[in-house]
């Protein structure tokens, strides 16, 4: 035991202290390993957004991606749909892009989980020592950002906040070292370096989350070079200039970093089911959501949006200790606008930002608490300022008077609840009826690390080990309160759970997925699934929010045809093609939101589903005695397939992929389903266009009429076609502008069909069709991007180079 401590103290703290930042960083690594054992043993802990849209949507990413192509279109969900274009798809988000295709599914989203967490912590702890805190509060700050409630739990449920919330600090280091620099490429690199962070968060989440970040982002840009600048900016004209310069800087490289994902995605929302907001989406409200006081309150108590109750207290002292040093007053306003803004009220604020930033009402208002997506940066960082200060010789008591009073606060209302109960010590620290419960563990935490930064401050003797204390209580704190949270959230309400699952199991093909594959790997079929789960006195046609039940996985729905290589009309997604909406709505006869596309018992005798190619319908075993719909479906289609949990039902009406119609109508968009759907149109016959048709011939025998698919691959599909006089190739295949139809090698029009079908003219006698993906936005966007890395390398290649011929640097700017 002595030898050890020994040990300890004359090789471990001094090669520590040799290397502090490398220390720092090892015990940030750690920790990330502790915390990600608790998530990934026995199974990766998921919410149902991960398991039924992340994880299948970036396991197709990766598989495109290691067979050499971009992966533009997605055939097995909603009848096909844009893919790289698709927001929430992965494409250009450079984490999900590598896990997921070099890595199986499970161990990819167990690292995907582990390179979120660290990269935050590291990103942190190095903006922090940019801000000139000392490296125990950079440590401090780390901690409490990379394992506070909100990231730990935002990561395993709905990754994009956690994408967002790892490259927010690296984006605001990029423009603080830009700003300080003197060299115009040095500036170039540091805009490069802050223009990669924004780009990734672009492509994690380029609604919300990203404009949140633009917010952070552009208000230090403003606080950096306008209210508080480095020496080589003077004036009111020299500010405003390198705002523009800095901001502009960091906003060319990232939109152009991100152009590859961005385009295609803007291109995407014009046609989709959101290009007018949420205004107009039957059953969805507008503006939903948002803080009141008594959610306020939860923030000192351990749970989904626990900062940490030393975070808060040191993050709480930061104006009185650190004053204007270390970028405090930006991240105390920036705390304070957050909470705000998260509140259900409209205030001020609120109005200011509605009438001066262009999209942030509509946008804002449909959740506005997701802007806590910023929050907890700003706080883990005033608590490193604290604690940083607070080491410093020289500091007044008063100072050091601000520590302890939240501590105070806290035991003097412990203390009179105990008085007035009798001395009952038993229970949370503050009674129900003040409306918060926080544990007495975690006053016990804040008390004795209290003690420890008091040691900190007061003596140099134990500096060190007070420190390191700080910070493994912080760790210890908001690890408890993590576990406790996922362990919590194991039964929580409907679609809320996080559960542990075994991945490669969860997406392991069925009996049924094998059937399927089986069927359709030489004639293309689609398939739905529908089981109505019970709801209370009612069934859901919901499927996802069963995400764990292996009875409703076994259904194949939502996004499982994506992993398993099947083909499906479903989907659960936050954008869909208005068109393929619009198709689902009038054969459903309603509207289901702007996330689920599902089959309900109204819809399953519509004309309107035939016509997608819908060969198979998966359904449970054993039909319960409300479900009528289910019985009668039993009854009408013939079981080709069973086991102990599905049978798989035929529907011997569906249309092939693709036929051949010698007959169309120009027929207005908002009419066309109506038509359809009432039988006024045989569709097997006769086409419904929206523009002019093109010249058509009767063929003496209709019958000998053939359209085969000899080769179907997600961005171009080849047929074969015999017909005895010109006519329309009508394919089973949703509209989009970015395919294009080539007959023997030649361009030819390509049209939108009963609404959402393409249709493609073809002369008389037999020849080759091709229909080709080729987006000009994507191939625009990926040029730009391209360009632009090259661009970054090339500054990164001359930034070593020059360190290589002088390794004298002086720092510009001391003063934050």
């Amino acid at each position: 035991m002595i030898s050890a401590a020994k040990f300890v103290r004359s090789r471990l703290l001094p090669a520590a202290e040799r290397h502090k930042d490398l220390a720092a960083g090892s015990l940030l690594g750690i920790f990330t390993l502790i915390a990600l054992w608790t998530l990934v043993r026995g199974g990766v802990v998921v919410g149902k957004d991960t398991i039924t849209q992340y994880y299948p949507w970036y396991s197709y990413l990766g598989e495109r991606l290691r067979s050499g192509d971009i992966p533009a279109w997605n055939p097995h969900q909603f009848s096909g749909a844009p893919f790289a274009g698709d927001p929430l798809s992965g494409w250009t988000y450079l984490p999900a892009m590598i896990l997921f295709t070099i890595l199986p599914l499970a161990a990819a989203a167990a690292s995907y989980l582990f390179i979120h967490l660290l990269l935050a912590g590291l990103f942190t702890y190095t903006l922090a020592r940019a801000l000139r805190i000392n490296v125990a509060g950079a440590l401090l700050a780390a901690v409490a950002y990379e394992f506070n409630g909100f990231m730990y739990w935002r990561n395993v449920c709905c990754s994009p906040y956690a994408g967002v919330m790892t490259w927010l600090p690296l984006a605001m280091l990029g423009v603080e070292l830009a700003i300080r620099s003197r060299r115009w490429p040095d500036r170039g690199l540091w805009w490069g370096v802050g223009g990669l962070a924004l780009s990734q968060m672009l492509a994690v989440w380029p609604g919300q989350g990203s404009y949140y970040a633009l917010l952070a982002l552009g208000g230090y840009v403003a606080y950096r070079t306008l209210l508080f600048p480095p020496g080589t900016l003077r004036g009111i004209r020299a500010r405003l200039i390198g705002f523009l310069v800095h901001g502009g800087g960091v906003l060319l490289f990232g939109f152009g970093l991100a152009a590859a994902g961005l385009i295609p995605r803007l291109e995407y929302q014009t046609l989709s089911s959101l290009a007018d907001g949420y205004a107009n989406i039957e059953g969805v409200r507008a503006a939903w959501g948002g803080w009141t006081f008594k959610d306020w309150k939860r923030l000192p108590v351990p749970g989904l949006v626990y900062p940490g109750l030393i975070t808060l207290a040191l993050a709480l002292a930061a104006p009185l200790v650190a004053r204007g040093r270390h970028a405090v007053p930006y991240f105390v306003v920036l705390s304070l606008c957050t909470l705000i803004l998260a509140g259900q009220s409209v205030t001020p604020l609120h109005s200011i930002l509605y009438g001066t930033l262009p999209g942030f009402e509509w946008m804002h208002s449909h959740g506005p608490a997701r802007i806590k997506v910023i929050l907890y940066l700003g706080l883990a960082l005033l608590a490193g300022a604290t604690l940083s200060c607070l080491g410093e010789r020289g500091r007044g008591v008063r100072a050091l008077a601000a520590l302890p009073v939240l501590t105070l606060l806290f035991l003097v209302a412990r203390l009179a609840m105990l008085f007035t109960a009798g001395g009952n010590a038993q229970g949370p620290l503050l009674p129900a009826n003040l409306g918060l419960a926080i544990p007495a563990a975690s006053l016990l935490v804040l008390v004795v690390a209290n003690v420890c930064v008091l040691v900190y401050a007061l003596s140099p003797v134990g500096r060190r080990v007070a420190a390191l204390l700080v910070v493994l209580l912080a760790f210890a704190d908001l690890f408890v309160a993590g576990r406790a949270t996922i362990a919590d959230y194991d039964t929580a309400d409907l679609g809320k759970e996080l559960v542990r699952i075994d991945l490669a199991r969860y997406y392991e093909p069925t009996g049924a997925a094998r059937f399927l594959l089986s069927e359709t790997q030489d004639e293309p079929a689609r398939y739905f699934g529908f089981g109505p789960h019970r709801q209370g006195e009612k069934r859901s046609f919901h499927y996802n929010n069963w995400f764990a039940e292996s009875d409703t996985t076994a259904l194949l729905a939502s996004n499982l045809a994506t992993p398993l290589g099947l083909q499906s009309i479903q989907g659960y997604n936050a954008v869909h093609l208005a068109r393929y909406d619009e198709y689902i709505g009038a054969l459903n006869g309603r509207s289901q939101g702007y996330h689920d596309t599902d089959v309900v018992p109204q819809g399953l005798d519509s004309p309107l589903l035939d016509l997608l190619n819908v060969r198979y319908v998966v359904v449970p075993a054993v039909a319960e005695p409300d479900q009528s719909a289910l019985r009668e479906l039993k009854e009408v289609h013939p079981t080709v397939y069973s086991d102990d949990r599905v049978e798989v039902l035929e529907n011997r009406d569906a249309l092939p992929r693709a036929w051949i119609v010698h007959s169309a109508r120009e027929v207005a968009r908002t009419k066309t389903l109506r038509l359809l759907r009432s039988g006024a149109v045989d569709p097997r016959r006769t086409a419904l266009l929206e523009q002019s048709p093109p010249e058509l011939g009767r063929p003496d025998d209709a019958s000998a009429d053939r359209a085969v698919v000899t080769t179907y691959e997600a961005d171009r599909i080849r047929l074969k076609t015999v017909t005895g006089a010109s006519g329309l190739l009508m394919l089973s295949e949703a509209y989009y502008p970015a395919w294009k139809a080539y007959v023997d090698g030649q361009l030819v029009p390509l049209y939108a069909a009963d609404h959402v079908l393409r249709a493609i003219p073809v002369p008389a006698g037999e020849h080759t069709v091709e229909l080709r993906y080729e987006s000009w936005s994507l191939r625009a966007g990926v040029a730009i991007s391209l360009i632009t890395y090259l661009a970054l390398i090339a500054l990164t290649v001359a930034r070593v180079r020059r360190r290589r011929k002088s390794t004298n640097e002086t720092p510009t700017d001391h003063a934050l």
